[in-house]
């Protein structure tokens, strides 16, 4: 019984018949593979592919250069168009706010006087809407009250030194001008001493 069971183990399995058409299939399929290691950069089978690749991958560069260039213009001539508009807003605010204070001052005809006119426009140059229109009208009449007060001073300080000086001064035919004595008072009579005293006071 035991040399059965060897010669059992001992035979050769039974031949496993394969269908030809599927061994073709796969063999086919080896040949027209190229193993990746002999792919140009991994991706291309021959130089022909990868100059064609090449060329397109330059024509779509050339394409979005060109997209780009475009875009980056209309970026330019939109960002140009919204300055003019600030600058137009601007503009408008900066004449209707002058137009308001031009009516609220007219009344003292601040803004008829061209030196004043041209004040005011120096100072909204430099301060543009942040320049307060009421307080500078207010320091300037200060400044002008000031210097009106100061000019009256001034001349009234003037006037009194000349009213001093005109009643001091003596002319030479006037009979009150004063003629140095020709004596010392040690010298002079009573009568003497009288008639000069009259002539001073």
């Amino acid at each position: 019984m035991e040399e059965i069971q060897e010669k059992e183990l001992v035979q050769e399995p039974s031949e496993v018949k394969l269908d030809n058409s599927s061994i073709n299939k796969e063999e086919g399929q080896v040949e027209n593979q190229t193993p990746s290691s002999e792919l140009i950069l991994g991706k291309f089978k021959s130089v022909e592919e990868l100059s064609k690749a090449y060329q397109e991958l330059e024509k779509h560069q050339g394409v979005q250069s060109q997209e780009l260039g475009e875009l980056r213009q209309n970026a330019s001539a939109i960002n140009l168009i919204k300055e003019a508009w600030a600058k137009e807003e601007k503009i408008k605010n900066a004449s209707n706010e002058l137009q308001e204070i031009a009516r609220k001052y007219n009344t003292p005809q601040y803004f008829q006087d061209p030196s004043f006119r041209e004040m005011y426009k120096q100072a909204y140059l430099a301060l543009g809407n942040n320049l307060d229109a009421d307080k500078f009208i207010n320091l300037i009449e200060g400044y002008v009250s000031s210097r009106i007060f100061a000019h009256d001073k001034n001349r009234s300080a003037q006037d009194e030194t000349q009213k001093i000086v005109n009643s001091m001064g003596f002319e030479k035919n006037n009979t009150n001008s004063f003629e140095p004595p020709k004596k010392r008072l040690d010298e002079m009579t009573p009568k003497e001493v009288d008639e000069l005293l009259e002539r001073l006071i």
